[in-house]
């Protein structure tokens, strides 16, 4: 791995952050394809290895014993080689070396039969799956110990393993050199308000003003475009976007060309989801080199550059709750609760996509099993805190601790809380006693003097917004849960205080 490991990792996971990309499908980017695969409990082989005190000893350890063969491969994403080892006794050496050949997410790799993973550094194993199965365990190349956090990351967000670290991974340092920073990171949503456009007509907001919520869920006024009022650069830090997708070719004889009906509600349509911030990823005009999957400049018929499934969230057939949503009140009058997308008419927005979806020849029961989107996001809700291992949690002193690298997002909660999702209303849990972040500054590294209640200089307490945070109670248990950056947890886990 390299320095860009950080760039790479959180635009693997933010990309699950946007407007909604039709069926999850691949991106140049490798976010949909990382959320897909985490969302079957494969994995995509991009983060590997893990650092100290990582959490409690994995369930399934890679085992020590033969194994059906390795993959070697650089991976696409990080440019570090890396090697996938077949354990489980249902692969073999001809369905390993296919599984090779189209190694997920990576460059295929070489196949050789017998031969376990082994590098003179390692980062560390990530091992997945049934190891009694169709397991397998990833092994990364590296000595750097910056590139420890992110591999944690990758393997327990991403791949949904658990990790063993090895060489500088294993060093128990309590507060190192800060991490570099490359790339960008997740920009808070606020609020932008503009005159309006020459020609158009006064704003609702204050002195005429058009007032924008920059997130990704985010809409302006109803009949005006997002691009025109709000940041789409600051958009895409919160869903990183590529151009992808073809358009299909038109039949002339279609007959909804000369329906004017149906026409006159696509139109509105694409006027409703260009006033959102899904503009900033599928559109032509409003993205710096072309659409991301879908379309709404695609021509009279642009409905067709989404694929089925696509449709399916946005009508509301498939959950997407884990994207977050802006309240409707703060939101121009767009809801996206009942539907994938953002509509001032939900009623009318749902009427118009199940239509076109009878007419595809779909039906809801269809997809009564498909997995709610988010890819990560919704991991990340379904995770399931255990007790934290030696280096995590707050000591006697208050001094908050944490493994996996720097961090922009600190939580301690009531041990029941849900886990933090996507601003801007799955962020701050109900349940959190005490949360700061640092969504500017360089980030905050672990272990180094940080006490509960006690922002750094370079942070700012979310929680509780006015006073002092409320005393831990010895003897009682907390939830801590630390962010590298938003959809990147890195210490996810329950203490129990004990006092001085």
């Amino acid at each position: 791995m390299n320095k860009h490991t950080w760039t790479i990792a959180v635009l693997a996971a933010l990309s699950l952050l946007a407007c909604d990309d039709g069926d999850g499908a691949a991106s140049p980017s490798g976010g949909a394809d990382a959320a897909a695969a985490a969302d079957q409990g494969s994995a995509p082989d991009a983060a590997v290895s893990a650092p100290a005190d990582a959490g409690p000893e994995p369930d399934a350890a890679p085992p020590s014993g033969d194994v059906v063969g390795r993959c070697q491969y650089v991976n696409r994403f990080s440019q570090g080689e890396e090697c996938k080892a077949y354990v489980g006794a249902a692969w073999t050496a001809e369905s390993a070396a296919a599984d090779c050949e189209a190694v997920f997410l990576n460059q295929p790799g070489t196949f050789e039969a017998g031969v376990p993973c082994g590098y003179e550094a390692e980062l560390g194993s990530c091992a997945v799956g049934d190891m009694a199965a169709d397991g397998y365990v990833l092994v990364s190349a590296g000595n750097d110990p910056a590139d420890c956090g992110l591999s944690q990351t990758g393997c327990e967000t991403f791949a949904g393993g658990s990790f063993t670290p090895a060489g500088v991974c294993m060093a128990d340092d309590r507060c190192p050199e800060p991490e570099p920073t490359v790339g960008p990171v997740f920009v808070q949503p606020y609020t932008d308000c503009r005159p309006p456009l020459e020609g158009e007509p006064p704003g609702a907001g204050p002195d005429g003003q058009v007032c924008t919520p920059v997130i990704v869920s985010g809409c302006t006024e109803p009949g005006r475009r997002y691009a025109d009022y709000a940041s789409c650069a600051d958009v895409i830090t919160q869903r990183p976007y590529s151009a992808y997708g073809e358009v299909p070719q038109v039949d002339p004889e279609d007959p909804r060309l000369a329906d004017e009906g149906y026409l006159g509600e696509l139109a509105w349509v694409k006027t409703e989801m260009e006033a959102c911030a899904c503009a900033c990823c599928h559109t032509t005009s409003d993205t710096p080199n072309g659409f991301s999957l879908w379309d709404t400049e695609a021509g009279p018929l642009w409905i067709d550059t989404i694929p089925d499934t696509g449709l399916a969230m946005l009508a509301g057939w498939v959950g997407s709750d884990a994207f977050g949503a802006v309240p409707t009140a703060d939101n121009n009058g767009f809801e996206r609760i009942h539907t994938g997308t953002p509509t001032t008419d939900t009623a009318r927005m749902v009427a118009f996509l199940e239509r076109e979806l009878a007419r595809r020849g779909r039906a809801e029961p269809e997809f009564a099993e498909t997995r709610p989107f988010g890819g990560p996001l919704v991991v990340q809700q379904e995770y399931e805190p255990s007790e934290c291992a030696r280096g995590q949690g707050v000591e006697p002193d208050g001094t908050v601790v944490w493994t996996g690298g720097a961090a922009r997002y600190v939580y301690v909660m009531a041990p029941d809380a849900a886990n933090p999702g996507a601003p801007p209303n799955l962020n701050v849990p109900e349940g959190t006693l005490w949360h700061v972040n640092v969504p500017t500054a360089e980030p905050l590294p672990m272990g180094c003097g940080m006490k509960y209640g006690e922002a750094p200089s370079n942070a700012v307490q979310v929680v509780p917004a006015d006073g002092a945070a409320p005393a831990l109670e010895p003897g009682k248990q907390y939830y801590l849960y630390v962010m590298r950056d938003v959809g990147l947890p890195i210490t996810r886990c329950l203490f129990t205080f004990q006092g001085e």
